[in-house]
């Protein structure tokens, strides 16, 4: 049965305490109020008791069955740390395997492009390769040409099957063959001879045993000799199978082709028309005048201000010829200065001032003489190359005018003269400018040294008045 809880009990013994004296009179008397209260006082006791016995035999059977639960709870504890700990490792080898298969899958993806791409290779040589055999050849290997033309597993096959054929061809095409035939000497005539062949490499024998070389092809489609490319010994012991070393090309006449082009210094230099020779007048003016300032700038030595101190005594001293020979072999601007002031002593500072500075005036021009000139090289040389450039291509799009586009070689002496003055302009002005910039450092140097001489002169010479 449900207990009546023990603070409810209480409240309800206070209420009938506040209660039962405010019963109406004449109700009921004293003596049935007091018993009545008796009874439920013990009523109420007796609950109490009960309700307090049903309390400690709770606490007690809570005390007994904590052990155990707290045991089962650990022991859950442990069982969720071990399912959290394999579902980790689960988690962990999934994406572990999810990171393989995307790798696998991009290898396969890789494969499969590098066989398409492959293939296309092969259905490339293919083609290729039925143009320029011979009818004879191509009869022959009709079964393997129509088979490499399928686009399954088979036709790969074949397409492979017919690159062994081919790499058997050129085994066969190994072997030297002699032809007979004519090629032009480098005398420009006609010359009777034979041919020796191996592969796509051709040498020449005259008959008359005077011309051997290298073939290459002419404009008309004519053979002629390349002179001095191999000598006729090698090429007759590479015939008769002996041990020969001849000289052949293996870029099939492109090297020959761009060694024929490539040009002398002087060559290049009058590919740029008439607009090189100012650039190269520039070049030569700018270079001569710096070096002459670069010598004329290291030749100076400064003045240190222990000589101007010493120069300063010696005038207070009444000896201004002992000044003037401290001076003496010192060829900087600032001893010129000096020796005006040696002069000019006995002036008063601000007439002394004015002949320092007129000597000071006189002496600027020569230390920036040159200086103009090599920075106006520097801006003009690119200026000349550009208008190079520009009638270079003025003179190019003539050349189109007249022969069009089909042939480059009447529209080369126009790009020439466009290339090559820009090149000429840019080296002489980029060397000019640097030029240019160090040596005007050095004539703010030399002028600075000037300043702070014939002021250290004053100042030591006629020191400035307080007020």
């Amino acid at each position: 049965m449900n207990r009546i809880p023990v603070h409810l009990l209480l409240f309800a013994l206070v209420a009938a305490a506040f209660l039962l004296p405010c019963a109406a009179p004449g109700q009921e008397t004293e003596t049935e109020t007091t018993e009545k209260f008796e009874a439920a006082a013990a009523k109420l006791d007796a609950q109490l008791e009960e309700t307090l016995a049903e309390l400690t035999a709770i606490r007690d059977r809570i005390a007994e069955e904590k052990p155990p639960l707290a045991a089962k709870m650990q022991e859950t504890a442990m069982i969720l740390r071990e399912k959290q700990r394999e579902y980790d490792i689960a988690r962990s080898s999934r994406e572990a395997i999810t990171s393989e298969f995307e790798k696998a899958e991009r290898e396969l993806q890789l494969w499969r492009d590098e066989r398409s791409y492959l293939d296309g290779l092969l259905f490339d040589f293919r083609k290729n390769y039925e143009a320029a055999s011979s009818l004879a050849r191509t009869g022959a290997l009709s079964e393997l040409l129509l088979a490499a033309d399928k686009q399954d597993d088979s036709g790969t096959k074949a397409r492979l099957d017919l690159v062994a054929a081919a790499i058997s061809d050129l085994k066969g095409a190994a072997t030297l063959e002699t032809l007979k035939g004519e090629a032009i000497g480098p005398d420009g005539v006609m010359h009777a001879g034979r041919f020796v062949e191996a592969g796509p490499v051709s040498w020449f024998l005259d008959d008359d045993g005077e011309i051997s070389g290298l073939i290459s092809s002419t404009s008309a489609l004519t053979p002629e000799v390349i002179p001095g490319t191999a000598a006729r010994t090698q090429i007759e012991a590479l015939v008769e199978g002996r041990k020969a070393s001849p000289t052949f090309d293996p870029t099939l006449g492109t090297a020959v082709a761009l060694q024929e082009v490539e040009d002398t210094f002087l060559e290049h230099i009058l590919k740029g028309g008439i607009w090189i020779y100012p650039i190269l007048f520039l070049a030569l003016v700018s270079f001569v005048v710096a070096l002459f300032k670069l010598f004329s700038m290291v030749r100076l030595r400064e003045i240190e201000p222990g000589t101007v101190s010493a120069v300063v005594a010696h005038l207070k001293a009444g000896d201004p010829a002992k000044a003037t020979s401290d001076l003496a072999g010192i060829t900087h601007p600032a001893a010129d200065l000096l020796k005006v002031g040696i002069d000019h002593a006995d002036l008063p500072r601000e007439a002394l001032e004015e002949k320092l500075y007129e000597r000071h005036l006189a002496l600027l021009p020569g230390l920036q003489r040159g200086l103009p000139f090599i920075a106006i090289a520097a801006a003009t040389a690119p200026l000349l190359g550009l208008l190079g450039t520009v009638t270079g291509m003025i003179h190019t799009f003539q050349q189109i005018t007249v022969f069009g586009t089909g042939d480059a070689k009447p529209l080369a002496g126009g790009i020439s003269e466009a290339l090559v003055t820009t090149e000429f302009g840019l080296i002489v002005a980029i060397p000019s400018l640097i030029a240019h910039a160090l040596l005007s450092r050095r004539a703010a140097g030399v002028r600075s040294n000037m300043e702070m001489s014939t002021l250290a002169f004053l100042n030591g010479l006629r020191p400035v008045p307080s007020h």
